[in-house]
């Protein structure tokens, strides 16, 4: 299993560093639009402090507090141990059509994927894996604004420590640790640069987002919808904001700070908290960001198989945005 792990993990690699070096994608002429296909470059940005977004990302993680960590020493006047969790991830734009006369205004249909693997610092155990898919057409009517209407799938994976590792942690055994849940929502997402009115670039340094994700019985194209274990729990809510500062000198970049809250019905709507602050390196303003600095997270772990668990940790992270 390990075996096939890393291979799948370096393929998905070097999908994403070549994504890096060919976001130019194949073109053709339609009258007044031009379509794009195969493309690595969505109309839709990315959130930086969206702890399962679609990312590509390398997270150490000092736990500050867990309900599930195994084999720590909490309960002996010891620390938690910590998590490395490595999260490739790949968006594509199957299709984009753009406007000639504005290249940032068009349509796309965007498939994003990254499979998070958590595991244990020190021995890398695995704890666990999720996979995080969606299909989704978006839309930007406006450089101000951008729509999206997605279906969103994450599925979980128990990692393979859990099966035959004794339990010290501070809670006894979960039989919850096998549940492996599943989500299937659609999510309607929205995307607004409020400074942009100002008609000066240089100030068009804030995003502000959110998203309503609800979950609707049935079957569609990709499949019988599943939500497991609770059944009931239909809504999730989330929202954020990003401000991006570059200097003016383009070769040394610029900052970013990052707000991400969230809240599942399945989790009664507690609050989910994430701060990001780091350095963007060098590139091209408004495009992929490729940032490193410090995270800060409290809510329920982002391990979805242990969804029903808190955890608050403070990370360090290099981050690419798909």
């Amino acid at each position: 299993m390990k075996k096939q792990l890393s291979i799948f993990l370096i393929l998905l690699i070097t999908v994403g560093l070549y994504a890096q070096e060919n976001e130019e994608p194949y073109s053709i002429s339609l009258g007044k639009w031009n379509l794009k296909y195969l493309g690595l470059d969505n109309l839709y940005p990315s959130y930086t402090a969206d702890p399962l977004g679609v990312r590509f990302e390398v997270s150490a993680q000092n736990m500050l507090y867990s309900d599930f960590d195994q084999q720590d020493e909490i309960n002996n006047g010891g620390d938690y141990l910590g998590k490395l969790n490595i999260t490739p991830g790949v968006r594509f734009a199957f299709f984009k059509f753009t406007s000639k006369k504005n290249p940032k205004l068009g349509a796309e249909l965007d498939l994003g994927i990254s499979i998070p693997v958590m595991m244990r610092a020190g021995n890398h155990d695995m704890i666990g894996t999720d996979g995080i898919y969606y299909l989704a057409l978006a839309v930007q009517p406006t450089e101000w604004l951008s729509l999206r209407f997605s279906k969103h799938h994450i599925c979980t994976h128990v990692g393979d420590e859990l099966p035959t590792a004794g339990v010290v942690s501070p809670v006894d055994y979960d039989v919850n640790l096998t549940q492996l849940p599943v989500r299937d929502d659609f999510i309607l997402s929205a995307a607004i640069r409020p400074l942009w009115f100002l008609n000066k670039p240089q100030l068009d340094i804030l995003m502000i987002y959110g998203d309503f994700g609800f979950f609707m019985p049935g079957v569609d194209f990709l499949g019988t919808r599943q939500n497991k274990p609770h059944k009931h729990a239909y809504y999730n809510y989330q929202g954020g904001a990003e401000l991006e500062y570059y200097f003016k000198n383009a070769h040394l970049g610029g900052l970013i700070g990052a707000i991400n809250v969230s809240a599942y019905q399945l989790n009664a709507f507690s609050p989910n908290i994430s701060l990001k602050a780091g350095y963007v390196l060098p590139q091209e303003k408004l495009k992929r960001k490729m940032n490193l600095g410090i995270n800060y997270y409290n809510g329920r772990s982002i391990s979805n198989q242990f969804y029903n668990r808190k955890e608050k940790w403070i990370a360090f992270y290099l981050m690419t945005e798909v």
